[in-house]
């Protein structure tokens, strides 16, 4: 939908739920330095991640191209479940599932999908709470969260109708273990954890 000078977020929410006000702001000319998503019936707007969380994102891209999966950083989901569109810091699919270009990306075409934690306190509850439980049920079969403020990494997994029935805990330097489809364990040696604040 395009917009012009004169359209309002109240004009274009009249009659829409949350997915017509993203679409406006991310048509938004001023706002493309953030990364706008919709969790849980909130828009959620956040500057660009810090070196060491880009660094994660693209060595875990890396790992998952290499095992001949496709890894698709920032990109935005859809599902069934109404009220959010987050957009995952990763997500991994296959070539073949991705042949039609769609956006936002269906999430039953997702195997797994990987949030980096940020260190400002909204978004870290954003990330460990409403995204985590919105990827369950729309039945994401595996969730990879990285802490870099903990040097921790939670692989949740039985994705149900309220949150993923299973969590394994590592830490930075431990192999993550992936079951099938994928049979392989992420590395997490390179993972930078976040430096600690200055008083």
């Amino acid at each position: 939908m395009a917009t012009t000078e004169h359209d309002t977020a109240e004009h274009i929410m009249r009659g829409r739920d949350g997915h017509g006000l993203l679409r406006f702001l991310e048509e938004r000319p001023e706002l493309d330095h953030l990364r706008i998503e919709l969790v849980q019936d909130e828009i959620v707007m956040r500057r660009s991640g810090s070196p060491f969380r880009t660094c994660t994102v693209a060595l875990l891209g890396s790992q998952m191209e290499r095992a001949g999966w496709a890894g698709l950083s920032g990109q935005a989901l859809i599902s069934g479940v109404p009220g959010s569109e987050p957009k995952a810091d990763l997500v991994v699919t296959t070539d073949e599932a991705m042949q039609d270009n769609c956006h936002p990306y269906p999430a039953d075409r997702v195997h797994l999908v990987v949030e980096i934690v940020e260190k400002v306190v909204s978004e870290r509850d954003s990330d460990y709470a409403g995204k985590r439980r919105w990827y369950a049920r729309s039945r994401i079969p595996l969730h990879l969260l990285v802490d870099p403020d903990e040097g921790a990494v939670e692989l949740h997994s039985q994705p149900g109708d309220l949150d993923y029935g299973r969590v394994d805990r590592y830490r930075f330097g431990d192999p993550v273990p992936l079951p099938e489809p994928f049979s392989f364990a992420v590395d997490t040696t390179r993972f930078k954890p976040y430096p600690p604040k200055l008083p």
